[in-house]
């Protein structure tokens, strides 16, 4: 019996050939695209989780008077200090990084980012060892990445050898290599290549940096605790330190500390200001993807159940003969399920395949990304696929199952059946598929629409031929700036210690009894110039004195948080810290300081003589920029021979965004197709089954004079309202989905505009009426005396 509903449903999927082609592509699709939702979702849901010590690890936070939220900085002290005045405190390990030179024996020098953190790191943190082991103790040792060694040291065994670092400073510290670390996950907060003692971690001028400073900031504090549910209490027993902190600085008070557990931390980490650590994707990555492809899946399920529904006619005398051979309804309704369980058997295979190419695609477009789909050793990949494969076979076969086996023998051979009647379940399945078709097109123009928006978008400032060379740790940068004055294609240059999009600070700042946290950058007069920044109050002093006055420039949005007017702002005083004071010169025009991911901060720009400047900012003659930057380099090696030229040109930044938007936008354009080419082939089969249930009633139409134009009508009426109503849904979800998305990966963005919702309606539009004409013509092709003589 078996092997007989075997061959019958064979039978079945090769007389429906084309359909149940397009069923087990789309539900491939779907289900490809559902486990590329969930492991995305997972991925972005580990980080830091497959540290073995990970409930017991806290990191201290803080929050800083004047200044809203938290900070990732801990004063240095605290961790020893608390693991030695509180027994719930194991241990504590300080984190700290920096750029800078590192050579090995006579090679050039590679400018990289080094770190410095305690003896117990290791056994804090899980990250293995591939050959060697730490031995963070002694500060003359060393431990590199995978990475790391091929980088330095290429196919020669790292262990042993010696890495300088510092290699173009006076006080250059050989250091032995002991062991070689598997990479860090890409789902870690730490992420490092050199990692040694905080011995080696020194100040500008080589000396070392003192442990019991406090007025010193590590960029990170971990601590160990022996009772996780202690963490509260000793949160609140750590203020004894805040005296300690506060009479050491008076730029930054401290007012409280907070133990954050791993996993908090990390789903925090886009929220932590002054964060070190690589911060997890935002929300809108982690559930993006997930809410994509629920659509997907959906929407294909949902064709599975309307074009089987719609081909089901044919198979109305085979239900009524094993009916009237002792069949069940239930028994016609599993075999149903099994037939569809038949189409997404290879669906599931089909969607292995294509998350075999599409993973790694995915992960190339990102950085610090990686996704992957190990199906043999994932057991709750595993488990997860077999849900879906249930999950599928029920949202797509249960209604065909159910409608088609209620059907009676009696009516059946009578021919007194009315198969599909009124069909409105499948024509709401169909509704939600355009629902769904709407949306994911909405938005992916709406993207499309936003990309053009960014890719145009006026930053506030210069972008075009403008680069920057850091200056070398400890050098005359005169020297440099004679030089590069003279290239012909250089036309003007300004010293900088910040770069607008590169580097800055931020910095709690005070005026008349009101706290602002601001964006900091000090720069020479010139810059403003340079940069193309717009003036709308006060002035640029020509010239900056050596000592005394220090004169400062903010944004209209500082003006505004400190309650003034913009001729109010001029000659008003800002005070940095209870020593150190700014008098407001003049007022800018506010200008995007980062990226279209972030609003707009307010600003304090303080103005420096170019000798105190750390880099040059040049702008280039139109279209010279490569010639001078060619240029920069030959000088560059000339002048400084043993040390990495560090450069940037200032359209790289906001970079990122710009591809991101294109990421997106590939993505959601892609999966419309998708469900346009599903709704479109629901569409067709449930037209194609209206047309066959109306076949007589048109033929005697078209005896009595029923023109084409009539036919038309008469078949798209009843579409012609589903068309309008998941239109209007699908509009309007679509244009709450697609905001919303937008707001939370860009700050800065166009908006879900009008055309976005046009372009969509009118694409589906078109693409329904084409297929009713489609069938229309077919009813205008058949001869009406062979349909009413077959009746």
């Amino acid at each position: 019996m078996l092997a007989n509903y075997f061959r019958i449903m064979l039978r079945n999927l090769r007389r429906s050939g084309l359909y149940a082609f397009i069923n087990i592509f789309g539900l491939g699709i779907g289900i490809a695209a559902m486990i590329w939702g969930l492991q995305v979702y997972r991925f972005n849901t580990s980080y830091d989780q497959f540290h073995q010590n990970r409930d017991h690890i806290y990191r201290v936070l803080i929050t800083v008077a004047g200044v809203d939220g938290l900070k990732g900085t801990c004063p240095a002290p605290l961790g020893e200090a608390a693991a030695r005045d509180f027994p719930g405190v194991q241990t504590a390990v300080r984190w700290e990084g920096k750029p800078l030179n590192i050579q090995i024996g006579d090679s050039p020098p590679i400018s990289a980012w080094a770190h410095f953190t305690d003896p117990a790191f290791f056994d804090l943190f899980t990250f293995p060892f591939v050959r060697g082991r730490a031995q963070l103790s002694d500060p003359s040792t060393v431990v590199i990445t995978e990475t790391a060694a091929k980088k330095y040291f290429g196919a020669t065994d790292p262990l042993g050898q010696t890495l300088m670092l510092y290699s173009d400073q006076p006080y250059k510290k050989p250091l032995k290599v002991t062991g070689i670390l598997k990479d860090p996950p890409t789902n870690s907060s730490f992420q490092f290549e050199t990692i040694t003692s905080t011995d080696n971690f020194l100040n500008g001028d080589g000396s070392p940096v003192s442990k019991q400073d406090w007025s010193r900031i590590s960029d990170g504090m971990f601590v160990k605790l022996t009772d996780p549910r202690q963490a509260p209490r000793l949160s609140k027993a750590l203020d004894r330190y805040i005296p300690l902190e506060q009479a050491a600085r008076q730029d930054i008070k401290v007012t409280a500390f907070h133990l954050v557990s791993l996993r908090q931390t990390a789903a925090w980490s886009g929220a932590i200001g002054v964060n070190a650590f690589l911060e997890r994707p935002g929300d809108a990555a982690v559930y993006g993807p997930l809410i994509l492809a629920t659509l997907i899946l959906l929407s294909a399920c949902l064709n599975f159940a309307n074009t089987t529904v719609a081909q089901s006619r044919r198979r109305l005398k085979e239900i009524g003969v094993r009916k009237v051979m002792g069949s069940s309804r239930r028994q016609i309704m599993l075999q149903q399920l099994a037939e569809c369980a038949l189409v997404v058997l290879p669906a599931v295979g089909l969607a292995m395949l294509l998350d075999m190419v599409w993973l790694p695609s995915y992960n190339a477009m990102l950085i610090h990304t990686d996704i992957h789909a190990p199906y043999g050793n994932d057991h709750m990949l595993q488990l997860t696929l077999l849900a879906l494969f249930i999950v599928a076979i029920l949202l797509a076969g249960a209604y065909p199952a159910f409608y088609i086996s209620r059907f009676n023998a009696t009516s059946i051979f009578r021919g007194t059946v009315r198969f599909g009647g009124r069909n409105l379940f499948s024509r709401f399945l169909l509704s939600l598929q355009i629902v769904i078709t709407f949306i994911t097109l909405i938005t992916s123009v709406a993207f499309a629409r936003n990309a053009a928006f960014q890719r145009d978008y006026d930053y506030g400032y210069r972008r075009a031929d403008i680069m920057g060379v850091w200056l070398p740790q400890g050098q005359d940068g005169k020297i440099l700036r004679d030089e590069l004055s003279r290239l012909p294609g250089v036309q003007q240059l300004a010293g900088a210690r910040d770069q607008i999009g590169f580097s800055y600070h931020t910095w709690p700042l005070k005026a008349e009894n009101k706290n602002v946290e601001s964006t900091y950058l000090e720069v020479a007069p010139d810059y403003i110039n340079l940069m193309g920044l717009q003036l709308v109050a006060g002035s640029v002093p020509p010239t900056v004195p050596s000592g005394g006055q220090q004169y400062t420039l903010i944004n209209e949005k500082m003006a505004f948080a400190l309650g003034w007017t913009l001729a109010e702002a001029i000659g008003k005083v800002i005070r940095k810290d209870d020593k150190n004071t700014c008098l407001v010169a003049g007022v800018l025009k506010d200008f995007t300081q980062n990226s279209l991911q972030d609003p707009i901060q307010p600003l304090l720009m303080c103005l420096i003589t170019p000798e105190q400047a750390s880099q040059w900012v040049i702008r280039a003659r139109p279209g010279r920029l490569v010639e001078v930057d060619d240029q920069v380099k030959a000088i560059w090696a000339r002048l400084y021979p043993s040390t990495p030229i560090n450069s940037y040109f200032q359209d790289e930044a906001g970079s990122f965004v710009i591809r991101l938007n294109g990421i997106i936008t590939r993505i959601f354009g892609g999966f419309a197709l998708i469900a346009v080419f599903m709704a479109a082939t629901g569409m067709f089969a449930l037209v194609s089954l209206t047309v066959l249930k109306r076949l007589r009633e048109i033929a005697i139409r078209k005896v009595v004079g029923a023109g084409s134009r009539h036919i038309f009508w008469l078949v798209g009426a009843g579409y012609g309202r589903i068309f309008l109503i998941s239109s209007f849904l699908g509009c309007t979800l679509g244009f709450l989905l697609a905001r919303q998305l937008m707001n939370m990966v860009f700050f800065i963005n166009a908006g879900v505009r009008a055309d976005s919702l046009l372009i969509s309606f009118t694409g589906i539009l078109l693409l329904s009426g084409m297929i009713i004409v489609t069938r229309v013509a077919y009813l205008c092709r058949i001869r009406t005396t062979d349909v009413l003589k077959a009746e």
